[in-house]
């Protein structure tokens, strides 16, 4: 039985593939992109941690926390990637992703 001792798991997973995402589809702005989802994640953790532990208890969907983090993805920044000049399209294609990344990453440590 999964239990929510797994939560720095998954943050580490999430940090992991993070710096795979960023070296993966922005490698000459990848120090930008750490930057810029390190703040993201670490404004977000509160929330990650309180709703990652209602998937777990089954108190939340799986659909409810899909919706929960893709709410977050208005309130990246990613400030450091803007201002070095990356196209929105391409930022806003490592935000979705991004994204993507915490919801799978979630799923597979807490259901």
């Amino acid at each position: 039985m999964k239990t929510f001792k797994e939560f720095d798991r998954f943050v580490e997973l999430v940090e992991e593939g993070t710096k795979d995402l960023a070296t993966n589809t922005l490698r000459g702005y990848k120090d930008e992109a750490l930057a810029d989802a390190k703040v993201f994640l670490e404004s977000s953790k509160d929330d990650a941690r309180r709703w990652s532990k209602l998937l777990l208890k089954g108190e939340l969907t799986q659909e409810d926390y899909e919706w929960l983090i893709l709410s977050k993805k208005d309130v990246v920044e990613l400030q450091l990637l803007k201002d070095a000049g990356l196209a929105a399209v391409r930022i806003d294609r490592f935000k979705h992703a991004l994204m993507n990344l915490v919801i799978d990453t979630a799923f597979d440590v807490f259901v």
